[in-house]
């Protein structure tokens, strides 16, 4: 099989959250992107985590009410970091992550919910926070990705129950007051009703929370953007010109096995789905 030939701005390695965050920030700014992912599935290791970030200073603490800065964000990290610190990159990140958040928020790529009552991991050091640096993404429904679905890698066990029912850190005080609050014990019933009816059509819930739900609505607005995602597509050899990356050779064995970014027709429209 002849080598499989792309021209493109932007080469992203990766489909966790760092990689679809880069392919479609460079998408923004209108420059043409192909995403490749070595593994058959996509999500990497975003889909097993929480898919929590931490963010100083963002809109979310403003609108709670919650005081930081910048100081005191700087001071935690070249605390806790030491001399491995690189202050330029510290004060790009402190200084640049809470309008990249806005921004994805504000183009419906992204969705979080702060997490007010979770503070820093090293509370008592200097320019600590004790909640409302870290955010959480918010349920979204997996259906919107369509075909994709089956495609987007599960999460790890621990964090589903009964067969692949995602559950998450808003539901767990009410999987834990479920016999003893009518709230709680609706929305346990709910999640179950949901994942009942999922389960006649699906390999597995499709109500992701956690890593799942962020990494699944990056995707299909990633998707609905036109930017190409290639499935089990290592790259194998980079490729310079004048000092400087230029391309890469990504395995032709496995691109036979690639998929290209669905179009937005192709992307299910569940908002009015339950």
């Amino acid at each position: 099989m002849g080598l499989q030939t792309g021209i493109c701005d932007v080469l992203v390695a990766g489909s966790g959250a760092g990689g679809f965050a880069a392919a479609l920030t460079a998408r923004l700014h209108g420059l043409d992107v192909i995403m490749v992912e070595k593994e058959p599935l996509f999500g990497g290791t975003t889909a097993y985590s929480a898919g929590v970030i931490w963010i100083p200073v963002n809109s979310h603490q403003k609108a709670a009410g919650v005081t930081d800065t910048r100081e005191d964000a700087l001071a935690y990290l070249t605390h806790h970091v030491g001399n491995r610190l690189d202050r330029a990159k510290a004060e790009a990140f402190v200084d640049s992550a809470p309008a990249m958040l806005d921004r994805f928020e504000r183009e419906g790529i992204a969705a979080f919910t702060l997490a007010l009552t979770r503070a820093d991991y090293h509370p008592d050091e200097p320019g600590a926070s004790q909640g409302g640096r870290s955010l959480g993404p918010d349920e979204y429904d997996g259906r919107a990705l369509g075909p994709w679905f089956t495609k987007l890698r599960p999460p790890i066990k621990t964090m589903t129950a009964f067969g692949g029912m995602m559950v998450g850190r808003n539901d767990l005080p009410h999987v834990f007051r479920m016999t003893k609050s009518v709230r709680s014990a609706l929305h346990v019933g709910r999640m179950m009703a949901r994942h009942v009816r999922d389960r006649l059509s699906h390999s597995r819930g499709t109500r992701l929370v956690n890593g799942n739900a962020l990494v699944a609505r990056l995707a299909v607005n990633a998707f609905q953007r036109g930017i190409p995602l290639w499935l089990s597509s290592p790259i194998v050899e980079l490729v310079y010109g004048g000092g400087h990356v230029t391309g890469a050779v990504v395995d032709p064995h496995s691109t036979d096995n690639r998929r290209d970014g669905l179009g937005a027709d192709q992307i299910q429209d569940v908002s009015g789905g339950a």
